[in-house]
């Protein structure tokens, strides 16, 4: 495979997490009839050294023992952030150890302490559960981008523990501080030990650590009763969703992915080609919020290249092959702010021998006052620490992390700086809660596309609990499902188109002509039937929500699609077809039979079968593939030595993760010759082909559904799918279900007292985003303010009403209703007024 990318260097690196199973099987907790008490959370100690928390509501009990007989227990009622609590407190380890069980009922949580009182070995782990509810399903997160696992934590120690049932009845566990160095750890009789990491012996005196559990019906519940409780006890602000220009403007990026990614147009250089972005999209009106600048801005390795690829920083600052004049002199001509990106040190760097170091980052406080006062004076408003689960992670000890972080994060606050993690681990998902300058973090791998929607939406759980806004990656601005998505992530969006390819319609999809997002109040998530059906192994379809509130009303964004395919009646494995070029396979997991076909040349490899079919016909030909390059590989598929067609297999995102693609042919009775020849890019590894008589869908194909009580409706609504433009009026505790393939994106909008569902601004993906409609309510008439840019034309709303609404503007201008009487449909226009404002009324 040809041409390089971050995964493919991790993967001949032999960087990453090794895989170790752990046992699942955990013996169950049940609280007794006397023990229940009210519905809440309640904690007591033995003298024994016994503990139990008993969460009444759920009727589960959680418990363990301290090792030792437990002394000086005492009970106390007290209130912090997270709210009023009931702690009970004892010595431990003959007086070596204190402890503590602080129970929070309005917040759902419990907070164990463990203190050194005097300096000891780093062993029996407080707390260490030996009891705790027997649930079907479990989540962690592991490795780089802290990608989401189910049923497993192998690699997971640093990542928060997440157990659910059917009914989606949920607990999670995680470190509560110290987040770099622990460590929760299963044993092979079930039991759960939440500590620090094993390499680290000894623990000083007044070492305290802390772990949370945090017990709620509902999955998404209960990752947001966690998120708040950390975030709340950090005491760290959260960042509002426009907090700064990349979280509120669109924008262009350079990364991996991006089509400027270490290149540029010849006749202009790199400075000079961007400065040719920036004025194609003033051209086209398309406002451009700020710049980002990846890797390739500093010089890189031992002969300082900005080319080089896989090597460390030399010297952080513009290289002066593209920026002769310095980086604030590009910034000043760009007029824009700008995000710049860094990696580790290069084993070649004079920063070695100037400042503490820590593996390949650096650990002093001098370092991050230079960088970031030189950030500050060239225009950078964000600064994005890349590489975080590998070559940018710091020695693991109990200092070099939290000096790496810590610098990073107060000198850039001190300059006025956001921050940005990306590769980041489980654990430094937890450090953001450090951090109120820490506003975005990557959630999915490089080049945002269909193949990473899984791992983006799952991991914005994660990072959207801990108030930390997600980031998908650059795409282009032509593909509608990556730029709905990254729209309804509530984070930034940011494309990477060359000159002459940037889709000026589709961005105002998702911004006003000023460049202001509109977007929904939180990101995405999946439903919790999503979580509990994939962890049951079922692999629903994927439906996912969002919402934005305003008074009285939430409007809820519904996204699904298809993650399985029909099978075909055939299948010939590709390893026992004949192979001319192509070898046989086995290095990436997930084909099926005993290996796959993998093309080594560029041009005239081929795989070719011979297949079966009962009668003369059409046929549909599938392929199983995986595809791990950014660009499309496509193959020439030839019948019978006829004349070949082009088909595509775009990139899947990974070389484990496998797709489907297919075309029809006709074939005669009997044996049959299907070959596929690599044209001129190679070609993806094949898996098998597929056979099925006559035309069925080659894509994925899947039945989705969901009831309003699982989006959060109580009432009834008007479900709208976006793209058909058509709706259905929902009962009360009514679903909706259908077919779904690349992606459907409905709008539920509550009827109010008005009997009207106001479906907002039609042309906008967020149609409630509080960018456009500031104010909305319904008292029997419904009330919209609309926001507008300045100089902004008129916009269009609409809505599902029984009959035709009457329509009155008390700033602006409204236009005549139009009404579809069949679908009860309407839509008007408004025009600002003074403000940039319109306020209308619609009366039923």
């Amino acid at each position: 495979m040809t041409g390089f990318n971050r995964r493919d260097f991790l993967r001949a690196a032999g960087l990453g997490s090794a895989a170790l199973a752990l046992p699942l099987a955990v013996p169950a907790g049940r609280a007794n009839a006397s023990t229940t008490g009210p519905k809440d959370l309640k904690a007591t100690v033995a003298p024994s050294g016994a503990w139990r928390v008993i969460a009444g509501d759920l009727d589960w009990t959680f418990s363990g023992t301290v090792g030792s007989a437990a002394t000086g227990i005492a009970t106390r009622a007290g209130s912090d952030a997270l709210g009023s609590y009931s702690e009970t407190t004892f010595t431990f380890q003959g007086g070596a150890r204190q402890g503590g069980i602080r129970v929070y009922n309005t917040a759902s949580s419990v907070v164990f302490t463990d203190t050194y009182v005097t300096a000891g070995a780093n062993g029996s782990p407080f707390p260490t559960f030996t009891g705790y509810p027997k649930l079907a399903h479990q989540l962690s997160h592991s490795d780089c981008f802290g990608r989401f696992q189910f049923n497993t934590f192998a690699g997971a120690s640093d990542s928060p523990w997440v157990f659910f049932d059917d009914k989606g009845g949920t607990f999670v566990l995680s470190a509560a501080n110290h987040f770099q160095e622990a460590q929760t750890s299963q044993a092979a009789d079930g039991s759960i030990a939440a500590g620090v990491i094993s390499s680290i012996a000894t623990l000083p005196a007044g070492y305290t650590r802390q772990t949370i559990l945090s017990t709620k019906a509902g999955v998404g519940a209960a990752h947001r009763a966690w998120g708040a409780a950390l975030t709340r006890l950090a005491g760290k602000p959260l960042p509002a969703n426009d907090a700064g220009v990349v979280l509120s403007t669109l924008g262009y990026w350079t990364d991996n992915g991006a089509d400027y990614y270490y290149t540029f147009e010849q006749d202009k250089g790199y400075a000079g080609t961007l400065l040719a972005v920036r004025d194609e999209w003033a051209a086209q009106r398309i406002p451009m919020g700020y710049l980002q600048l990846d890797s390739w801005w500093y010089p890189k390795g031992p002969n300082g290249d900005w080319n080089d690829l896989p090597d460390g920083t030399s010297l952080y600052e513009a290289d002066k092959e593209l920026f002769p004049n310095g980086l604030a002199s590009f910034q000043k001509q760009l007029g824009m702010p700008l995000v710049t990106h860094a990696r580790w040190m290069d084993k070649s760097s004079p920063y070695r021998g100037e400042y503490a170091m820590s593996n390949n980052v650096v650990i002093d406080p001098a370092f991050w006052q230079n960088v970031m006062d030189y950030l500050r004076d060239a225009g950078v408003v964000v600064y994005e620490q890349d590489w975080l689960c590998n070559n940018a992670k710091p020695a693991e000890n109990l200092t070099d992390a939290d000096a790496f972080f810590d610098g990073m994060a107060h000198h850039a606050a001190d300059d006025g700086l956001d921050l940005q993690y990306c590769m980041a681990l489980p654990r430094d998902y937890l450090q953001t809660t450090r951090y109120p300058n820490l506003t975005t973090i990557r959630v999915s791998d490089d080049r945002f596309d269909r193949p990473k929607w899984d791992m983006f939406l799952y991991d914005s759980q994660l990072a959207g609990s801990l108030g930390v806004w997600p980031w998908v990656d650059v795409f282009m601005s032509g593909e509608t499902g990556n730029l709905l998505l990254a729209n309804l992530s509530a984070g930034p969006v940011g494309v990477g188109d060359k000159l002459g390819k940037v889709n000026a319609g589709n961005l105002f999809k998702v911004v006003r002509p000023d460049g202001i997002i509109v977007k929904p109040d939180v990101p995405i998530v999946p439903t919790d039937a999503t979580y509990v059906g994939e962890a049951a192994g079922r692999m629903p379809a994927m439906v996912a929500s969002t919402h934005a509130a305003h008074v009285g009303l939430t409007y809820r964004y519904v996204f699904a699609y298809a993650r399985q395919f029909a099978a075909p009646q055939q299948i010939y494995q590709a390893e026992s077809a004949k192979l001319s070029g192509a070898v046989v396979g086995r290095d990436n997991s997930g084909y099926t039979g005993s290996g796959f076909a993998d093309y080594q040349h560029a041009d005239g490899d081929y795989v070719e079968w011979t297949v079966q079919a009962p009668a003369a016909g059409t046929y549909t030909l599938q392929f199983r593939y995986a595809n791990a390059s950014f660009t499309d590989r496509p193959l020439a598929v030839s019948v019978n030595g006829a004349a070949a067609t082009d088909l595509s297999f775009p990139s899947t995102g990974w070389w484990t993760t496998w797709s489907v693609v297919g075309t029809t042919a006709t074939l005669a009775a009997g044996a049959n010759t299907v070959r596929a020849t690599a044209t001129g890019a190679s070609g993806g590894n094949i898996d098998w082909l597929g056979v099925t008589q006559g035309s069925v869908p080659t894509g994925m194909s899947q039945d989705a559904s969901f009831t309003l009580a699982e989006v959060g409706e109580t009432g009834p609504a008007y479900v709208y799918d976006h793209f058909a433009g058509r709706g259905a009026l929902v009962g009360k505790g009514g679903g909706v279900s259908a077919t779904v393939g690349s992606g459907t994106y409905w709008i539920v909008a509550p009827v109010g007292p008005s009997g009207i569902a106001f479906l907002g601004d039609a042309d906008k993906f967020v149609p409630h985003g509080d960018k456009r409609v500031e104010h909305l309510s319904d008292d029997g008439m419904v009330h919209a303010t609309i926001a507008f840019a300045a100089g902004e034309g008129p916009v269009t709303l609409h809505g599902y009403a029984p009959r035709k609404p009457a329509v009155t503007a008390t700033t602006g201008s409204a236009g005549a209703v139009a009404y579809d009487s069949s679908a009860k449909l309407f839509t008007f226009r408004v025009t600002a007024g003074e403000g940039d404002r319109a306020a209308v009324t619609l009366t039923p």
